[in-house]
C-alpha cells in the first residue's frame, strides 16, 4: 500500500540510503561477516516494510516441503510482548509470540517454530539439537535484511500493487533498502497479482524488475477460501447477502477490501486497525456495539486478525461469538511455476550438504 509522501522526508530517505548502502557494502565485501548455516536455510522476504504476503509464501512453502523434510519456521516474532528465544507451541498466545507465528502455528500444529530477533543465534540453538530433533530445512521469515546469515535459497517478495522498482526508501517511501537489493534474490515473486493481466502485461513487468541471469521471476495471487466461524464450529453458514462488517489489522488492507466488496453484497462497514494491532477491551465492546446497530449481522475480519480475536475471547460474550468469522487465505502459483521453484529450492537444499 503505497504511502502518502512528504517531500521533507526525502532528505532523511538520502540518508537512511547512505547508511543502508554502507551496511550492505561491509556485507559485501567481507568486512562483515555473515554465516551459511549447516542446516539449508531458505528465506522469504521484501524489500519493503511489509504488505507483500510473506506469511501465506510461508504457508505456501510449508505445504510444498513438510513431506520431504523436517522443516523449522524462525521468525522475529514481530509484535510480540516477550523478550528472549522461544520455541513456540500452539499453546502460545499471539502476545507471546507474535501473530504470524501464531497464525502458521494455528495451521501445522506439528511445524518447529522457532522465535528469535538474533538469527544467527537461533539456527546455531537448532543446529546444536540431536539429530533426530534437528530440523532438515529452515524457513526463515522476513530475514532478507538480516545478513548476518546466508541462506542457500532467497526469495523475494514484491507487491503487484506496490513494486520495489516504483518505491521510495524510509521514511520517503517504504523500501527498507535500494531496489539494488534485488541481486541478492535467487527467486522473485510479484505478490497479489490482480485476474485479468495478459500475457504482455506479464512481460512488461518483466521488463521493469528485469532479473538478472540467475534468477527466476513468478507471480502469485490470493486465492480466497469461504468464512469460517472463530469461535464457534457449528456458526451458520454465510451467503452473498449476509450483513457484514469487514475489519482488517494487516499492512495492506485494499485487496481484502476490494474482495469483500467485490463478493458480498451487505457490507455494512469497514474497520481498520495498524498492522499487528492488539485488540483492547474498549475495541471489542466498540466490535459488539456494531453488531448491536446491524441486525442479524456479522464481523468478517482477515486471519491475522482473527489469532488475535482469539487471545480477547473472555472479553466476548457467548451470545455474539457465533457472529465472528474470518476468510482464510492461500497463496496461488501456477503448477509450472510450482514445479521449477522447487525444484530450484530442492537443488539448493542438496548443495546445502543434504542428501535428497
Amino acid at each position: 500500500m503505497s504511502k502518502r509522501r512528504n517531500i521533507l522526508l526525502k532528505i532523511p530517505a538520502v540518508l537512511y540510503g547512505w547508511g543502508v548502502g554502507l551496511r550492505n557494502f561491509a556485507f559485501d565485501t567481507g568486512m562483515i561477516k555473515s554465516v551459511k548455516p549447516s542446516i539449508p536455510t531458505i528465506c522469504v522476504g521484501n524489500l519493503s516494510a511489509g504488505g507483500t504476503g510473506k506469511t501465506p509464501h510461508i504457508e505456501w512453502l510449508i505445504r510444498q516441503l513438510k513431506d520431504r523434510y523436517r522443516l523449522a519456521v524462525l521468525s522475529r516474532g514481530y509484535g510480540r510482548t516477550t523478550k528472549g528465544p522461544i520455541i513456540a507451541t500452539p499453546g502460545h498466545t499471539a502476545q507471546e509470540i507474535g501473530d504470524e507465528p501464531a497464525q502458521i502455528l494455528s495451521k501445522f500444529p506439528d511445524l518447529m517454530m522457532y522465535i528469535d530477533g538474533n538469527r544467527r543465534r537461533a539456527i546455531a540453538a537448532m543446529e546444536a539439537l540431536p539429530e533426530k530433533e534437528r530440523p532438515e530445512v529452515i524457513l526463515m521469515d522476513d530475514g532478507f535484511q538480516h545478513r548476518y546469515v546466508t541462506p542457500a535459497y532467497s526469495i523475494l517478495l514484491t507487491s503487484y500493487y506496490n513494486l520495489f522498482t516504483r518505491d521510495d526508501l524510509l521514511p520517503y517511501g517504504n523500501l527498507r533498502e535500494s531496489a539494488m537489493g534485488k541481486l541478492r534474490a535467487d527467486t522473485i515473486i510479484i505478490t497479489s497479482l490482480p485476474p485479468g493481466l495478459n500475457p504482455i502485461d506479464l512481460r512488461l513487468l518483466e521488463g521493469e524488475i528485469s532479473p538478472i541471469a540467475h534468477q527466476d521471476l513468478y507471480f502469485s495471487r490470493i486465492a480466497y477460501s469461504a468464512p469460517v466461524p472463530i469461535f464457534e464450529p457449528t456458526a451458520p453458514t454465510l451467503n452473498t447477502t449476509t450483513p457484514m462488517i469487514g475489519i482488517s489489522g494487516i499492512a495492506d488492507p485494499d485487496r481484502y477490501h476490494e474482495y469483500l466488496k467485490g463478493n458480498y453484497r451487505n457490507i455494512r462497514k469497514f474497520v481498520v486497525y495498524p498492522d499487528h494491532y492488539s485488540f483492547t477491551t474498549e475495541d471489542i465492546r466498540n466490535l459488539l456495539e456494531y453488531l448491536d446497530e446491524e441486525t442479524g449481522s456479522v464481523i468478517l475480519c482477515t486471519e491475522k486478525d482473527a489469532i488475535r480475536l482469539r487471545t480477547m475471547e473472555s472479553d466476548i460474550p457467548k451470545e455474539y461469538r457465533h457472529r465472528l468469522y474470518t476468510l482464510p487465505i492461500r497463496i496461488d502459483l501456477s503448477p509450472e511455476s510450482t514445479k521449477r521453484i522447487m525444484a530450484k529450492a530442492h537443488h539448493a537444499i542438496s548443495h546445502n550438504g543434504l542428501t535428497i
